[in-house]
This record gives structure tokens, sequence and C-alpha cells, in this order.
């Protein structure tokens, strides 16, 4: 049997120590629910498009920015990069090639260094010209979710809050630490987890189909390192 790992502190769990379907912590005292796939992660769906971080050609994927990403193997495979200053917006390390509609997207997130205060990363999902949304995490364990809508004057893209920037628990704070971001879009229907914990839920529908990118923000003052890996994107589970 394979170890179970809190989805909140991290620490082992033995997976034969699990006799239902929720489990509890003995050294955090959080409580998850133990899926079928012996991690506390909920049921997923059918891998629909996968990255393989090991190389810079990825099918069904869109390297952006590329003198400043870099990609390497190990286990796992990651996708770094430094990027500097920029006084508004984010980029782009990565897109899907093709529009997306309902779909399940995770990737662990590492940020290596930068100024903590305003260093963060995640992924737009549903993203066009005409908007779409953004869920992002910092170093201080926090993390955020909202929408771009197009400024009718200008055309340009205007970010709009769902959710502050708030605290949470499941979050690991600190320069190259790893975490884990999953988002669910079905149809009106948003689900985030933190490293397999439901961290927030929502419903909205205006914007219903886009491209996925994985985002970076170093901020105004200081260049930003990040690394992603494991980037998955599944079937919508039932």
């Amino acid at each position: 049997m394979k170890p179970l790992n809190c989805p909140n502190c991290g620490a082992g769990l033995s997976a034969s120590a699990a006799k239902h379907d929720i489990a509890t912590c003995e050294f955090c005292g959080t409580s998850f629910r133990v899926p079928k796939s012996n991690t506390p992660q909920p049921d997923m769906g059918d891998l629909l498009l996968g990255a393989d971080f090991s190389r810079k050609v990825m099918p069904g994927w869109e390297v952006l920015n590329p003198d400043k990403v870099t990609f390497h193997t190990g286990t796992p495979a990651e996708a770094r990069g430094t990027f500097p200053p920029k006084t508004s917006g984010a980029y782009y390390m990565l897109r899907s090639s093709g529009l997306l509609d309902d779909f399940d997207v995770s990737v662990s997130i590492k940020i290596t260094n930068g100024l903590k205060e305003s260093v963060l990363a995640g992924i737009y999902p549903r993203l066009s010209d005409d908007g779409g949304y953004g869920f992002l995490v910092s170093v201080q364990a926090s993390y955020t979710f909202g929408f771009f809508e197009k400024d009718p004057n200008g055309g340009a893209l205007t970010w709009r809050n769902l959710l502050p920037w708030t605290y949470h628990t499941a979050l690991r704070e600190g320069f190259n630490e790893s975490n884990r971001l999953r988002v669910i879009c079905n149809g009106d229907s948003f689900r985030v987890y933190l490293n397999g914990v439901l961290a927030g839920s929502f419903k909205d529908n205006q914007f219903s189909v886009g491209r996925i990118y994985l985002a970076v923000d170093p901020g105004e003052k200081q260049h930003g390192g990040f690394g992603f890996s494991d980037l998955q994107v599944r079937e919508v589970p039932e």
C-alpha cells in the first residue's frame, strides 16, 4: 500500500491504517477524504493533456517567453523561469494550444526567489482576448482568485477580485516550497484545491471557453524565480 500524506502538513500516514473514507492526521489534526487512489486528492477523470517539462517541445502546449524559461529532467521534471520586474500584469510561461471549456487542471508551483510581499504565480483558465479567470498563490501561504474583464474603452484586460488575498493553512509558506494548485471548471461552477484541500468554490458564467495559461508575476521591484511541474488537464470528475 502506498503511504498517505496529509494535505495540510505533509506528514506521512499509513494507508493500511485508513479504514474509512475520512482520515485524520495525527500530527496537525486535519481531516480529509481518502479517495480510491490512496492520495488526499479527490477522484480525477481521464487525462486529456499532460506536459513533459523535461523538453521544450510539448504537443498541445506553447512555450511563451522562451528566452526566460528552461526545462529540466528529474522527478518530477520541471519548467523554470526567471523574470524581471514588471509594472503591470503577469508574464506567461506556457499556454494550451487549443481552446478548452470544461476541465480539471492542476500543477505544482514553486517560487524560488523574489520579493515575498509581491511575487506570485498560478493558473489562468479559460483566458481569451475577451477575459477569463485567474487563480494565484504566494510565498506567504495566501491565495486569490478572480477574473479579467475587457475595458470597453481601451480594450485592455482589467483584474477583478472574486476573493481577495487570503491566508490558507493548506499552503506551505516560504521560497522553494512546492504547492499544488488544482482548479475544476465545470460549466458555471468552479472549485479550487490547495494541496488537496478544498479552498473555495463559486459560480460564474462570464467565460465558458479559452486557453489555459501558467502565469507568473515577480512584482515591480525585484526579479522573480519560478518552477512548475506535473501539469495535468483532466476530464471533469463526475
